[in-house]
């Protein structure tokens, strides 16, 4: 059995996070502004699709050898993303943005799948340790593709138009491939340069974007195949800061990633419907107005989270 608690933290992680989050901000708020193909550059649903992978990782790496108390786990990780789902869906809904809920609006759809992955963990732990990761990570490619080709896409190609029903479905190949890497992640490895990992999965992503536009070759076809580079892409995140190349405003920004996530739009809109029109003072804006809610909402949902079943229970915490 792994050592806990010496082994709880992977550096390079947040890294992974806090470029993830700050493609989808850009997307959002800077990529309908730019002209040309660089309105390309920065992407959302593929930086969502590593969210899934990382997560996967994330949850499963502190199990992969240790015993689950199923309503412990359940109790910490809703708590961990709820409260703050939770006050940013009031927000949204007191500011009147309406397609900003859990059923069929953009942002609270990844949420959704997430709540469910976390549902399903205390199922899949035990499967995993039955039938193994690649048959579970098969079964759900299967899956998956059988829902998008038999139910196709919109005009834009998208993978969440399924609702809350499927979209878990059509993402999960993606967090099962995070939770097989963490059963198999070792630390001392070495996967080269990270400024070619960094580049190869934004331009991947950046060629994806522009082909769910252009072409029939729509997210809905393409985000499975994604996962796995982007699963690499973590692991030479990971390799590189353990080789002591961490960039530190990174790891820091990555613990308020969840934070970005939720209120970035949010923000951007309250900026907007005061007269503020120009897309990089949005952008800058909207991310100073992170700190707050990560400082004041989300930091005290994850201590809060890890207090929970603490004097009853050794479980380890997910990262």
């Amino acid at each position: 059995m792994l050592p806990r608690r010496q082994r709880m933290h992977i550096s390079g992680i947040d890294t992974a996070r806090a470029l993830a989050a700050l493609s989808v901000v850009f997307a959002h708020l800077l990529s309908p502004s730019m002209p040309g193909l660089t309105k390309y550059i920065f992407t959302g649903h593929p930086a969502v699709i590593a969210f899934f992978v990382i997560s996967g990782f994330c949850i499963h790496f502190p199990f992969r050898d240790a015993d689950l108390v199923a309503t412990t786990f359940l109790k910490r990780r809703f708590v961990r993303i709820g409260l703050p789902t939770l006050a940013a869906f009031i927000w949204a809904q007191l500011a009147g943005i309406r397609a900003y809920n859990p059923i069929d609006g953009y942002i609270l759809w990844s949420v959704v799948c997430e709540m469910i992955y976390y549902s399903l963990y205390p199922i899949f732990l035990p499967l995993s340790r039955k039938i193994g990761w690649p048959k579970m990570i098969l079964a759900s490619v299967v899956v998956s593709y059988v829902i998008v080709l038999a139910l196709g896409s919109d005009e834009y190609g998208n993978a969440h138009i399924y609702g809350a029903g499927l979209n878990w479905l059509v993402g999960l190949p993606a967090w099962l491939i995070g939770c097989f890497i963490a059963q198999h992640y070792r630390s001392g490895m070495n996967l080269g340069s990270i400024w070619l990992w960094r580049a190869g999965t934004a331009f991947t992503a950046s060629v994806l974007y522009w082909a769910t536009i252009n072409t029939p070759a729509g997210y809905y076809l393409t985000m499975t195949p994604f996962a796995a580079l982007a699963g690499g892409w973590m692991l030479a995140e990971a390799s590189s800061a353990e080789r002591g190349h961490a960039i530190q405003a990174m790891e820091k920004i990555g613990k308020a990633c969840f934070s970005i996530y939720l209120i970035h739009a949010i923000a951007a809109f309250e900026l907007e419907h005061r007269g503020l029109r120009n897309p990089l003072l949005v952008t800058g804006l909207a991310l100073a107005m992170v700190y707050p809610f990560y400082r004041y909402v989300e930091k005290p949902a994850h201590d809060l989270s890890r207090s929970l079943g603490r004097k009853r229970s050794s479980q380890p915490t997910a990262l």
